[in-house]
């Protein structure tokens, strides 16, 4: 590889002198061949490495949850041991201590239950109060067993002696030191018996050798390269594969918590990292730690990185000499461009790399054309408008002659059906309008469809351009449609509404003029229409109608004189929808227009005759409107507000309207024939504001304010006359007695027979 890059360098030294650029793009091609291989190098090694963490990690934990179970499994067959001595007659306190027979006995008994487990060092049974303690082995006194005879370096003879004495749960001791033993360590296990019971009578301490603890953590884990720990619930070390005291297993697990059940993480001891692994059994309380060296774990990584090093190193010098070699053969053509724009430039670029020399040609020529440009440029608006003008007058007979005389500004016809359209640019002031109409009209010329070709020529109001329009066949569809987008940018690029009349379509070019004039004609008839739209001279028709109806209009004004809101609208539509409805012309059209205003104006006149002070409405804003919506909305707004006056001036006299609305009710109600409608048309009033008028003030509508009157009536009658109820349903109004019977009971809780019996009996005369 070295070899390779020494070649690799000797021929880039000696490839003669090349531009800066060549250089330039040769470091840039490398660096973007270097790039991505270490981006993707670095992606894939920490990707590696967090995996192989992973990988540990899991590993350990699935290996210390093993020697957990196992553990945890022992653990159970000791409690079950203790349990079944608790139930041996055998070994009962009695039986036990009764006489040195007996206790011989004992001894072989616990020698069973130790002989069966080879987890088991010795096994001890003691009971209360007695001063004996009996063995797999022996008889030992209790007060010298720990301190005299199996001498524990860290359990003196108080604290197993108060050990003994504790009735709460099993007791798992750390790993002791016995003078006594010479396996090594004892890891002691207190279990009161009998098994769980709230008052234990004794205990049975079985004394487990560390070594079987190391042999089954050994069995599980074998050679995997770290230390393995077990502590207790108070960080103590129960037993662990090495002494390490660089661990601060207190520590450690105050920093995980109690609630941690397994994880992992990690930590420095003397200067190394190491990865630690944790698990808790829920059954002993014990901690199961595993502590492996990172340097271990990472050390094939580190022999893969170096040859994946090694690697991308082979890749960038073999990658640089292909790009070196593909730069020459791509520097050539640029070579020879160079030479080529020295040539046309009419002198040698000296000094200069490639692109400047071919940068200072391209100017030179620029420069010299630039004039030609400018003179084109300047004169092309000019002689575009004075071709498309002489095609617009029929000065131009051909379409042929129009494409001889437009070809110097870039203006010809491929189509053969042509037509005009006028566009109308809603709100176009006059100081903006021509620099916007170029713009608008630059904007149609670029985004016409295929199939679709046009000019614009600036030549009306100021609001206002023509279009010329050519396509290959003669369907509106294709160009209605390029209207339609065209409309919309207008509005999303300058924020002006556009009317477009358009003119019918000819296959000659003689006939483009009187398609202007027909657009013209169309787009007047916005007046109807509408605005915002496309307007098709075939569409709007000129033949106009023998006349119209006025009553619309006649039923406007009785609206407004009864200020009757929702008819006011209704009559309004009546009106504006004889203009949509028979097409009229547009004189036809104005003229309903204009009746539609003095019908309105009528009302306000009576107002003022009337001497109503209040401001009246602006009406010479009816006069402003250029379509049929925008009357329809001024119309309505207008009408609205003076049917509201005309509401207030005739509720002012609240009171007369509502004795005289009470008086006709009580002449009338005894009518059959009583309603609201017939009372509203006698009084000249419309039925929902006269139901509406007197509710606001009686707070009954008619119909309730009537069967109260009724009823009234009928009780004077049943109390005072001699009637029989079917004239006196006659007198009162109602339709038949047995309707009034029922109404009659709902209000008074007794029939009409039975208030006049009550009465009569009474001899009341008064008001029930």
């Amino acid at each position: 590889m070295k070899q390779l890059g020494v070649i690799v360098l000797k021929t880039l030294l000696s490839s003669g002198i090349r531009s800066k650029w060549f250089y330039r793009y040769l470091l840039s091609y490398i660096a973007i061949l270097a790039v991505p291989l270490l981006v993707i190098g670095l992606f894939v090694y920490y990707d590696f490495i967090l995996t192989l963490q992973k990988e540990v990690t899991g590993s350990n934990l699935n290996m210390l949850s093993q020697v957990k179970e196992i553990v945890d499994v022992k653990i159970d067959e000791l409690d079950k041991i203790a349990y079944q001595i608790s139930e041996n007659p055998e070994l009962t306190p009695y039986m036990a201590t009764k006489n040195a027979y007996q206790g011989m006995n004992t001894i072989r008994e616990l020698k069973n239950y130790a002989a069966g487990n080879s987890f088991i060092y010795e096994v001890v049974l003691h009971m209360r109060d007695h001063p004996m303690l009996y063995s797999s082995f022996s008889s030992y006194p209790v007060d010298r067993f720990a301190g005299d005879i199996y001498r524990f370096r860290d359990w003196s003879q108080e604290e197993f002696e108060r050990d003994l004495d504790r009735s709460k749960g099993s007791l798992l001791r750390p790993a002791e030191e016995a003078g006594m033993v010479k396996e090594g360590r004892i890891v002691p296990y207190i279990v009161p018996i009998p098994y769980k019971d709230e008052v234990p009578y004794g205990n049975v301490i079985f004394l487990l050798t560390e070594q079987s603890v190391r042999k089954l953590i050994l069995n599980i884990l074998r050679d995997y390269g770290g230390n393995t720990f077990i502590a207790d619930a108070q960080g103590r070390i129960v037993t662990s594969l090495e002494d390490d005291s660089r661990f601060d297993i207190p520590g450690f697990l105050s920093s995980v918590g109690p609630a941690a059940v397994r994880g992992s993480t990690s930590v420095e001891l003397g200067g190394d990292d190491y990865f630690v692994t944790y698990i808790r059994s829920s059954h002993t309380g014990w901690t199961y730690i595993t502590l492996v060296e990172k340097a271990r774990v990472m050390a094939p990584v580190v022999r893969i990185k170096q040859n994946a090093l090694a690697g991308l190193a082979f890749t960038l010098l073999l990658g640089a000499a292909v790009i070196w070699l593909l730069m020459n053969l791509n520097y050539n053509p640029l070579l020879r461009l160079k030479n080529f724009a020295e040539t046309l430039a009419g002198r040698k670029a000296t000094g200069r790399d490639e692109l400047e020399a071919i940068r200072l040609a391209v100017s030179d020529m620029s420069e010299n054309s630039q004039v030609l440009r400018q003179q084109l440029k300047h004169n092309k608006p000019a002689l575009k408008a004075y071709v498309l003008d002489k095609l617009l007058k029929g000065h131009m007979r051909d379409i042929e002659e129009f494409n001889r005389s437009g070809s110097g500004c870039g203006v010809g016809f491929a189509g053969t059906f042509y037509r005009v359209a006028v566009f109308l640019l809603d709100g176009l002031g006059s100081g903006e309008g021509k620099s916007v109409k170029e713009n608008v009209i630059a904007y149609m010329e670029r985004h016409l469809p295929e199939g679709v070709e046009g000019y614009g020529i600036d030549g009306m109001e100021n609001n206002r351009f023509l279009f010329l329009i050519a396509t290959r066949n003669a369907d509106d569809d294709t160009v209605l449609e390029a209207l339609a987008r065209i409309r919309e940018s207008v509005w999303a690029k300058w924020q002006f509404h556009s009317t477009v009349g358009l003119g019918g379509v000819y296959s000659e070019a003689a006939h483009i003029g009187k398609s202007c004039i027909e657009a013209t004609t169309a787009l007047e008839y916005r007046l109807v229409k509408g605005k915002n739209r496309i307007i098709l001279f075939g569409d709007i028709g000129e033949s106009v109608p023998g006349g119209y109806s006025k009553k619309e209009l006649a039923d406007l004004e009785l609206s407004l004189k009864q200020g009757d809101a929702d008819k006011i609208k209704e009559c309004l539509d009546a009106v504006i929808g004889l203009i949509h409805l028979n097409g009229p012309s547009l004189f036809m059209a104005r003229s309903i227009c204009y009746e539609l205003i003095h019908t309105i104006l009528r009302p306000l006149d009576e107002m003022n005759m009337r001497g109503n002070r209040k401001p009246l409405p602006d009406v010479l804003s009816l006069f402003a409107f250029e379509t049929v919506e925008e009357l329809s909305e001024l119309v309505c707004k207008i009408s609205l507000d003076i049917g509201r006056r005309i509401k207030e001036s005739k509720e002012s006299r609240n009171y007369a309207l509502k004795e005289e609305l009470i008086g006709y009710i009580e002449r009338h109600y005894g009518d059959y024939h009583f309603s609201l409608h017939t009372m509203a048309e006698a009084l000249s009033m419309s039925a929902s504001y006269l139901s509406r008028y007197f509710k606001d003030q009686t707070g009954l509508t008619v119909s309730q304010y009537v069967h109260e009157l009724r009823l009234d009536k009928a009780k004077e009658l049943l109390r005072t006359g001699d009637d029989n109820i079917q004239e006196l349903v006659k007198r009162i109004g109602y339709a038949s007695p047995s309707s009034f019977i029922r109404k009659f009971r709902e209000a008074e809780g007794m029939t009409p027979g039975e208030y006049r019996r009550l009465y009569v009996k009474d001899g009341t005369s008064g008001s029930g």
